[in-house]
């Protein structure tokens, strides 16, 4: 496994400073970082393997304001942005204040948003709907095969604030078809749930207030079990590879982790800030990764 890490000279950098919305000068012949190119807070990304295309959230500003101006970016695979904005607040009778997780579902692009999942169309972008979800935070989401929709509730920062503990709950919660809401997992003990994988009848959940992976029933009375724990903590991003092992990111670690069935982690990608979203070019087998605070989106092979 090799470890991947990205360093750039002065010059380097000073010819990313002057690109814009196009690949930046790869690293090597097979790996790319795409700096300057517009992106605001990219917080998450989901691969469209029908569409072939990368579909990138921008919070645009805080994650918890209100302000109409988040939007989704639509970049080729090769690190080409062919939208910038693509679905925007306030354009279109389109409403995203801080976007964060992205799930496909036949033609229906669902997106975690402050208070509500707003639903578009993958082909073109419309809008098709809302359904409100009572979370603080809603983060990730992830269709399951009968179309029912789970959702990460990360709560909020308490970092400096200590926790309402009759309000401030982390949960997962879960929409059926019918739009029934349900919140399949709630407590602090949650650990502010980030990323999410589907499996099964269960789901599994980074936590970005520690460094575990948890594994969340279906039933709510079952609750959640740890699946896994890690070297570092503020867990972000997650998905789940053909050969059943876990990307997983770390704020803390400054890493993207493959985690194998014996829950051992090992670095595919390093001295990354701030790593958010990943997702996989199937068609390639490549990886993408998103650093949230540098506006960046990276793009390597996924050694394997």
């Amino acid at each position: 496994m090799r470890v991947l890490t990205f360093a750039m000279s002065a010059v380097a950098v000073a010819a990313v400073a002057c690109q814009h919305a196009a690949p930046i000068g790869p690293v090597s012949a097979d790996r790319q970082v795409i700096s300057g190119a517009g992106f605001n807070q990219p917080e998450n990304l989901v691969y469209d393997s029908v569409a072939d295309v990368f579909l990138i959230s921008n919070m645009g500003g805080g994650q918890a304001t209100h302000d109409n101006n988040g939007f989704i970016s639509r970049v080729a695979p090769n690190g080409h942005v062919l939208s910038l904005r693509w679905i925007a607040g306030g354009e279109h009778g389109v409403n995203l204040d801080a976007p964060k997780g992205l799930a496909i579902h036949g033609d229906t692009l669902a997106v975690a948003d402050l208070g509500a999942v707003h639903f578009f169309d993958r082909r073109d972008g419309s809008p098709l709907g809302s359904v409100a979800v009572s979370g603080l935070v809603l983060n990730d989401v992830a269709f399951a095969p009968d179309g029912s929709l789970w959702i990460t509730d990360t709560g909020p920062d308490r970092t400096t604030t200590p926790p309402d503990t009759t309000k401030d709950l982390d949960a997962v919660w879960r929409v059926t078809r019918d739009r029934k809401i349900t919140a399949v997992a709630r407590g602090l003990g949650l650990e502010r749930p980030d990323g999410l994988v589907l499996e099964g009848n269960s789901a599994l959940v980074t936590t970005f207030g520690g460094q575990k992976i948890e594994r969340v029933s279906a039933e709510p009375s079952h609750g959640w079990t740890t699946l896994a724990t890690l070297p570092a903590g503020r867990l972000d991003g997650l998905r789940r590879l053909a050969d059943g092992s876990l990307l997983v990111t770390s704020w803390d670690a400054q890493t993207v982790w493959k985690v194998d069935s014996t829950h051992a982690p090992r670095p595919l990608l390093t001295s990354v800030k701030s790593p958010a979203g990943v997702a996989v070019d199937t068609r390639r087998h490549r990886l993408a990764v998103t650093s949230m605070q540098d506006n960046t989106l990276y793009l390597l092979p996924l050694n394997e």
